[in-house]
């Protein structure tokens, strides 16, 4: 009886709940940020027009699934798999043809000779290793740089296991519609050669396995300083003049939060920039201004003791998935940790 009920009341339930989900609000609320409402792409690449055309259903699909690690692309591991189909099917209507299918049988070829193949024809783009000679990510229309869509970084384990085999060589013989990307059956490359190229790609993955894990790191760095406060920000005005960064006014971390009398004058924030250093990482990622990293916080606690508050710039870049950025950072990171050790000697 109780089983019976059970079914009735969900037959009773409104029929907006048994409802497909709706790809075009899914692909509006996750994608559109970085694609564009119609996929015309801007932080990440443009999803339509004769680029699409080449894509495979199932390639979109595990991209979705998958991401792109270390690049700009998250993985979205927490939708269902009918809501991923549910944008997959909304991005493949744009498509003027229908979608390819492409073999998952491995090709069979000599990496060693597809290694100097890469070199010969695909590290201008593609870089040595294949993360890519793009700066940055998606499409760069606001910014002059190399490319005007960047070149996919073909190391990229997301890519690897979203792409087959079969795809990756026929995008190497015939090229790709809508980018510089070149058709190599143009040069007169041979069969063997095709599958050696795509051995040598896929010897990407293995290497990819065999990295070692990045440790967790804190968000925030706290450091004692043997000094008191007013020493403490005398000697890092000191070191960052030495240091040739750009020194801005003081600013206490309760300025417009509290009246100016019942500010906390031992809670100070000590702006600063290198602009060479910062320019590069917001001209590679330029989300990165709602987090500049340039400051430290000094503060004086309740028992006289004095610490120095930094955004921990390792684990704070890791929100944009962008391996460029996050080489920045560890330069960033160790002028601010030389900042530190100057300054509480």
């Amino acid at each position: 009886m109780n089983r019976f009920l059970a079914a009735l009341a969900l037959l009773l339930l409104p029929s907006a709940l048994w409802a497909a989900p709706d790809g075009e609000a899914l692909y509006t609320r996750h994608c559109s940020v970085c694609h564009n409402d119609n996929g015309m792409g801007g932080i990440g690449l443009p999803l339509n027009g004769e680029k699409l055309e080449h894509f495979s259903r199932d390639y979109v699909f595990k991209t979705i699934r998958n991401g792109r690690p270390g690049r700009v692309m998250p993985p979205f591991i927490k939708l269902s798999d009918a809501q991923v189909n549910a944008i997959v099917d909304h991005v493949m209507s744009w498509r003027k043809t229908p979608p390819q299918r492409w073999p998952e049988t491995p090709v069979q070829g000599n990496p060693q000779n597809g290694e100097r193949l890469f070199k010969e024809k695909c590290t201008a783009c593609h870089g040595e290793d294949g993360k890519s000679n793009g700066l940055g990510t998606g499409v760069t229309l606001s910014r002059e740089r190399k490319f005007k869509v960047v070149p996919p970084a073909l190391n990229n384990i997301g890519f690897l296991r979203s792409a087959t085999d079969s795809w990756i060589r026929y995008t190497i013989r015939n090229g790709r519609p809508g980018t510089i990307m070149p058709s190599q059956k143009d040069f007169g490359i041979s069969d063997q050669e095709l599958d050696d190229l795509v051995a040598y790609i896929r010897q990407f993955e293995k290497k990819h396995d065999a990295r070692p894990k990045p440790e967790q790191e804190p968000p925030t760095l706290v450091f004692d300083s043997p000094y008191d406060f007013v020493t403490t920000v005398s000697n890092l005005k000191e070191t960052l003049k030495g240091l040739n960064f750009r020194y801005f006014p003081d600013r206490y971390m309760e300025m417009g939060l509290a009246p100016d009398d019942q500010i906390n004058k031992k809670q100070l924030s000590l702006r600063f920039c290198n602009f060479n250093l910062l320019y590069k990482m917001i001209n590679i990622e330029p989300r990165l201004g709602v987090i500049l990293p340039c400051r430290v916080t000094v503060v004086e606690e309740d028992d006289g003791s004095v610490k120095l508050y930094l955004m921990n710039m390792k684990v704070a870049t890791q929100l944009f998935n962008n391996d460029q950025l996050s080489a920045l950072a560890e330069e960033m990171h160790e002028n601010l940790m030389e900042l530190i050790e100057e300054a509480t000697l």
